[in-house]
């Protein structure tokens, strides 16, 4: 029943998500979301963008998902995010400043969760040894950064990077770990969307890792 529930419930965000890019200018925001929208023959449009380093196509006016390269699903939450983010690029800015999670508006009342879902697995899974933390990341799409003593930049979206960040410990700290982003990231992504991102990012690197 709680499955039941939980897919409804990702269904109706997913239809809801689909609506609120169907009534945007596509072409406005695919162009200021870094995504290729592209005519077919006939009255059919696509949109290409690489979401966490796979390429991901949309086939308008039905808003269909379909992922390149090695033929894997786009998940519903995927959908849910990139349709988010799309709809939302035409009028986000980048501030080319961080911050982190509970800088977000709304992030200090997630931030909790944020925490036990991504801080707290990050740090278990390579706060002992940081700099695995980079080929781990490499499936990502992710580069090193010049943040704490060891840190991957990964584009998760064109416009949209999230850069983890490690920090070894010494014999007074222990180690630590934080997930940073541009000040605009909430102009793409909301509180709950950013939360949802850094999970997968984060299980997803814990998956990488070369134990």
């Amino acid at each position: 029943m709680r499955e039941n529930t939980f897919q409804a419930a990702y269904s109706e965000a997913l239809q809801r998500a689909r609506q609120a890019l169907l009534i945007r200018d596509i072409a406005a925001c695919c162009a200021a979301g870094g995504a290729l929208l592209k005519k077919r023959p006939g009255s059919s449009e696509t949109i290409d963008l690489c979401f966490l380093n796979k390429p991901v196509h949309i086939t308008l006016p039905q808003a269909a998902f379909s992922a390149g390269g090695d033929n894997r699903d786009v998940s519903i939450w995927e959908q849910i995010l990139i349709l988010h983010y799309l709809a939302n690029s035409e009028r986000a800015v980048l501030k080319h400043a961080l911050i982190n999670y509970r800088r977000l508006r709304d992030g200090a009342v997630y931030a909790p969760a944020f925490e036990r879902r991504c801080i707290e697995p990050l740090l278990s899974a390579f706060g002992s040894e940081p700099e695995a933390l980079i080929p781990a990341a490499t499936a990502l799409g992710g580069v090193p950064a010049d943040y704490g003593d060891c840190a991957v930049r990964i584009p998760a979206l064109p416009r949209l990077d999230i850069i983890c960040c490690l920090w070894k410990g010494d014999a007074e700290f222990g180690p630590e770990a934080a997930i940073l982003f541009d000040a605009g990231a909430e102009d793409f992504l909301c509180a709950e969307d950013m939360a949802v991102l850094c999970q997968q990012i984060v299980l997803q690197l814990i998956k990488n890792r070369a134990f």
